[in-house]
C-alpha cells in the first residue's frame, strides 16, 4: 500500500491550486521532494524493480499499477513473470511429492485442470481480474482464490506478509530492553521470549 497511497497523497492534496500563495506553493514543492527521494519514487529506464513494487502488483487493489509511471508497469510484470519461472525451476527440482488421490470428475476434466495450473494462465488471468476496491481485505481475496492462482498465491504471501514498517521490531527490542536488566540476567531464553510475547499480547489477555 506504500506506493498507492503516496501517490494519492501527492495527487490529491499536494498538487498545486491556482490559489496558492507563493508559501504554500514552496511547501507543497518540497515535500513532493522529500517524499519521491525518501520513498524512492522516480523512475528512469535503468531503475530496476523494487520489492515493494512487485508486492503492488500482486495486492489486487492496486495490481493495474495506475499509480506507477507508464514505462515502470511492464517492467514490474516481466519481473513477477521471472519470479513465476523461477519458482517453478525451484519446484521442480525439488523431491517429487507422491500423486493425489483425484475425484471422478477431476480425472475427466484432467486436462483442463492441468492446463488451468499453467504460470503464465494464471499470470493472464490474474490481470484480466476486475481490480479490488481499496477499502476491502486483499488477504481474504487472496484466501479464496489460493486453488485458482497457486503459484501467484505464493508469491503474494512472500511479498505482502512484509512488514511496511520497523516499528514493531523495535518496540519488541525496547520491550526486551526493559525485561532483561542488569538485576535480571540469568533469566533463560525462553522465559524472556514469553515475557515479551505476554507483554506485546496483553491486549488478548483481558
Amino acid at each position: 500500500m506504500v506506493r498507492p497511497l503516496l501517490a494519492q497523497l501527492m495527487e490529491n492534496h499536494l498538487k498545486e491550486k491556482e490559489n496558492d500563495d507563493q508559501n504554500v506553493t514552496y511547501f507543497k514543492r518540497t515535500i513532493i521532494h522529500e517524499i519521491k527521494e525518501k520513498f524512492k519514487l522516480g523512475w528512469t529506464e535503468t531503475s530496476s524493480v523494487s520489492v515493494k513494487q512487485i508486492a503492488s502488483f500482486l495486492d489486487p487493489r492496486y495490481k493495474d499499477l495506475e499509480f506507477e509511471p507508464i514505462g515502470a508497469r511492464e517492467k514490474i510484470r516481466t519481473v513477477v513473470k521471472d519470479l513465476l519461472e523461477r519458482f517453478r525451476t525451484q519446484n521442480n527440482n525439488l523431491e517429487q511429492e507422491p500423486p493425489v488421490q483425484r475425484s471422478d470428475l477431476e480425472f475427466l476434466y484432467g486436462n483442463i485442470i492441468t492446463d488451468s495450473n499453467d504460470r503464465s494462465i494464471q499470470f493472464q488471468n490474474y490481470i484480466a481480474e476486475p481490480q479490488l476496491r481499496f477499502d476491502l481485505n486483499a488477504f481474504e481475496w487472496w484466501k479464496f482464490r489460493e486453488n485458482k492462482y497457486p503459484a501467484l498465491a505464493e508469491l503474494a504471501k512472500q511479498h505482502l506478509a512484509i512488514p511496511a514498517t520497523s516499528v514493531s521490531s523495535e518496540r519488541c527490542f525496547s520491550t526486551a530492553g526493559n525485561i532483561v536488566t542488569s538485576k535480571r540476567t540469568c533469566l533463560l531464553t525462553k522465559n524472556v521470549n514469553m515475557l515479551i510475547f505476554l507483554y506485546q499480547n496483553q491486549e488478548l489477555l483481558h
